[in-house]
């Protein structure tokens, strides 16, 4: 396993000169804000914003050259510089309130990390404009999807064509009866329909609940019961999988039997093309749910994961920093989006970015999984471990020589060092483990270090992500020091970026999530911390419910 701790340091023109260096840049003057008079060590920034001593120390030099930063010569500590004070005399001009006066600066409490912008808190955030409107303002031309057919074809969904589809599609789910806090059920196949219905979805303030293509009979009438699902999107061929005697709308995809089994069914593009598009978007609570997804079939009584909105600044923090997603990367997570991290990383966080998602039909194939990465020139992907163990099985001596990538990232299972031996020898970048649960989404990981490619941290499952604070409990409940193991927790208190409050069935399963009281969330996993803080797997508890456990 690739070790990385640190930030990247060579970044393409593309990135370094562009989003993501001001980004980079503005996160550390924020960070240096938030320490007031006292000013800031340079430990305390990295630690902040997730940098390398290395790249916070280059951004703090140009900073500082443009007199945006002061350093105190003998405490070595950062302050705000000089300039920031003319700009903000000029600024404070600007916004005076209505008697003259200018309005009286707040506390200086920004942290640099995504959870405290104020596009994911308070009780009217506008998630549909967050995920698609505003992108289509800015570039309605860019691709919000690329679908790959199992044939080779590939079809292009801009953001102005979703916005204008899902407006229509909101329309026809509302004469179906779905309003605010409704759950919709989404038993749909990976295509443009799947995001229109979701964003359709989001527009009337309900809850987007994917179902797994290959889920049974049973485990999809159990959740549509259990969920008290509104209505239904599918197709004709998934339809079957759908109670006979379900009273619930169902929308069909036209095609496959279309005029079969589901005549009944209200046609999903003739309906949308009928409609006129809705002009409102719904607003929602930061602690409101828009999407629902259920654990594994194989769980004796599927558990029922409801996403805040708040959970987006999550997503977006993994997305740029565990991911390291550049401006200029092409983006592919092969993840289904009916699991969590598909849903939450290759649906919501490419939408959340404005990047375009990329979804290929069918189960995965290694021969069309090189046609993907050399057809788009993937340069950032992600996967399921078994994805990896199936490219190493059909083709051991390695694909096609000019791949693209830049870094490769696991997620769902340690991988055995030969393994991750192997895949950074046929693609030669660094294959990167990655930690989560559905509960929290990914909250430790190996993070890319360009300087140090070759370093290895033992097989670990990485360090923190910026925005968690990670223990190693043991039995009674008590933090373990360096060198013991026990569980793995999340510090509810100290981590900001965690949003899991409960399961939406099961109040038993949720105390024994936090059967320490409610300050640690246990993920049922087994592990030791090292001395240089990386965390090492053991064994994973019978009740442990990891990000995916297919695909």
């Amino acid at each position: 396993m690739t070790r990385s701790d640190s930030d990247t340091e060579t970044a393409p023109a593309g990135a370094s000169g562009g989003t993501q260096s001001l980004e980079r840049a503005l996160a550390l003057l924020r960070a240096v804000a938030s320490y007031g008079e006292d000013g800031a060590r340079l430990a305390d920034l990295m630690g902040d914003t997730g940098l390398s001593k290395a790249t916070a120390h280059r951004l703090l030099t140009a900073l500082a050259r443009e007199r945006f930063i002061d350093q105190d010569p003998r405490s070595r500590r950062y302050h705000l510089g000089p300039e920031l004070d003319s700009l903000g005399r000029i600024a404070a001009a600007r916004h005076r309130t209505a008697d003259g006066d200018t309005a009286a600066p707040g506390p200086a409490t920004v942290q640099p990390t995504a959870f405290l912008r104020p596009d994911y808190q308070g009780d009217a955030i506008p998630l549909a404009d967050l995920l698609c409107d505003r992108h289509a303002r800015a570039d309605g031309a860019r691709a919000a999807l690329l679908h790959e057919s199992v044939a080779g074809q590939t079809t292009e969904l801009s953001f102005a064509r979703l916005a204008r589809d899902s407006a229509r599609f909101a329309a026809v789910l509302r004469r179906l009866g779905v309003g605010r806090g409704d759950r919709v059920a989404v038993l749909l196949p990976k295509g443009a329909e799947l995001l229109i219905a979701a964003l359709a979805i989001w527009r009337l303030g309900g809850v987007y609940m994917p179902l797994f293509t290959t889920y049974s009979a049973a485990a999809v009438a159990y959740r549509l019961a259990d969920s008290e699902a509104r209505a239904i999107v599918t197709t004709g061929f998934l339809r079957r999988k759908i109670p006979r005697d379900n009273s619930r709308p169902v929308v069909m995809v036209e095609g496959d039997e279309a005029f079969g089994p589901g005549a009944d069914a209200v046609p999903f593009w003739s309906a949308l093309h009928e409609s006129a598009p809705l002009g409102d978007v719904a607003r929602y609570a930061d602690r409101d749910a828009f999407a629902l997804i259920y654990t594994s079939e194989a769980e004796p009584k599927p558990l029922g994961v409801s996403l805040p909105v708040m959970a987006l600044a999550g997503i977006e923090q993994y997305m740029r920093i565990g991911l390291d997603l550049r401006d200029d990367d092409i983006y592919w997570n092969m993840a289904d989006p009916g699991w969590a991290y598909g849903a939450y990383y290759g649906l919501v966080g490419p939408l959340l970015l404005g990047r375009t998602t990329i979804f290929c039909d069918g189960p995965y194939d290694v021969r069309q999984g090189y046609r993907m990465l050399t057809k788009f020139g993937v340069t950032n992907l992600t996967c399921a471990p078994s994805q990896i163990r199936a490219w190493h099985s059909a083709d051991p001596e390695g694909g096609p020589n000019k791949l693209a990538l830049r870094i490769l990232s696991v997620v769902g299972e340690p991988l055995p060092p030969e393994l991750i031996g192997w895949a950074n020898r046929v693609v030669s970048v660094p294959l990167l483990d990655q930690y989560g649960q559905r509960e929290t989404g990914i909250f430790m990981m190996n993070r890319y270090d360009p300087g140090h490619a070759d370093r290895n941290a033992g097989a670990s499952l990485g360090r923190p992500m910026p925005g968690f604070r990670v223990v190693i409990l043991d039995p009674q409940g008590r933090e373990a020091p360096v060198g013991g193991a026990g569980e793995i927790a999340i510090d509810v208190d100290s981590s900001p970026l965690f949003w899991f409050d409960a399961y939406a069935n099961d109040p038993g399963r949720t105390a024994a999530r936090f059967r320490h009281g409610r300050r640690y969330y246990l993920t049922g996993d087994w592990a030791f911390l090292d001395s240089d803080g990386n965390i090492h797997f053991r064994g994973r508890a019978s009740d442990a419910i990891v990000m995916q456990q297919a695909d």
